[in-house]
C-alpha cells in the first residue's frame, strides 16, 4: 500500500548523472528496500519486541513509501538507508517520533532512492521546515537504533566511512538543543552525544548496554 507525505519541490540532482563519481563501497547506490518479510524483519530488529511487534512498518521503493504493515500502538519502524552500498539503518519511533520526525526520515530515502544526491536531499529537508511541511515534535519524540544488524556509515556523503554496528542507541529529538543544555561543551561526550547542534533537527543521542534482542554489547565501540 502506498503512503502519502509531505513533498517538497526541488531540483534532484541524479546520481548518475555525469561527473558522479563512485567511492569504493560503490557510491552512489540508489536504496531500495529487502523483499517484505525481511524488510519487516530488519525494521522491527531496531527496538524491543515490546514496542517494535506493534508497530507499523513501512519501506521506501522507486520513491514510494509503501506501509509493509499496519500497527496498533502509534509507532513505526523503517530501514533508513543512505547512497553507500550496503547501508542499512533499522529505525523505530515512538508515537510523537512517527508523527513528526518519520515523515523528514522517508523524505530523505524517497528522495535517495530517485537518485537524489546529498546536497539536494539536504535542501528539500531545509525547504520542508522552513515552508512547514515537515513539523518538529511538540512533545518527548525518540528513536530507537538497538539492531544487531545495522551498518551505520559516519556521514551519508562519500566520505563516509563504513562503521557496521555500531553501538545501540537511543536518539531523542530536540529541535535546538546544544551540548550546553547538557552542561557539556563537546557534542561527543560519553553517553551522550549532541547531532546537528542547534537545528531544528538536533538530536541527543544516548548509547545503552544491550541489542534489542538482549544481547549485550561485546567490548567497548569509539563513536563514528
Amino acid at each position: 500500500m502506498r503512503l502519502s507525505c509531505p513533498v517538497v519541490l526541488l531540483v534532484v540532482t541524479s546520481a548518475t548523472a555525469a561527473g558522479a563519481q563512485a567511492a569504493p563501497n560503490g557510491y552512489p547506490v540508489k536504496p531500495a528496500p529487502l523483499p517484505d518479510s525481511a524488510e519487516i524483519a530488519l525494521a522491527v530488529s531496531a527496538a524491543p519486541p515490546e514496542l517494535s511487534s506493534q508497530a507499523t512498518v513501512y519501506a521506501v521503493r522507486d520513491g514510494q513509501v509503501l506501509t509493509l504493515r499496519r500497527g496498533s500502538n502509534g509507532s513505526a519502524c523503517m530501514v533508513a538507508r543512505d547512497l553507500h552500498g550496503g547501508s542499512l539503518y533499522p529505525i523505530c519511533y515512538n508515537p510523537e517520533g512517527a508523527r513528526t520526525v518519520l515523515a523528514r526520515e522517508l523524505l530523505e530515502v524517497r528522495l535517495r532512492s530517485l537518485g537524489a544526491l546529498e546536497d539536494s536531499v539536504e535542501r528539500a529537508v531545509a525547504a520542508g521546515y522552513a515552508s512547514g511541511r515537515l513539523e518538529t515534535p511538540k512533545s518527548l519524540a525518540m528513536a530507537y537504533m538497538m539492531s544487531p544488524r545495522q551498518v551505520l556509515f559516519s556521514s551519508p556523503r562519500p566520505e563516509g566511512r563504513r562503521v557496521g554496528a555500531w553501538h545501540p542507541h537511543l536518539m531523542f529529538f530536540m529541535p535546538g538543543a546544544t551540548p550546553s543544555m547538557f552542561g557539556l561543551t563537546s557534542e561527543d561526550a560519553e553517553p551522550i552525544a549532541v547531532s546537528e547542534s542547534g537545528t531544528p533537527r538536533a538530536e541527543v543521542v544516548v548509547k545503552v548496554q544491550k541489542w534489542a534482542d538482549g544481547t549485550p554489547v561485546a567490548g567497548q565501540a569509539k563513536t563514528p
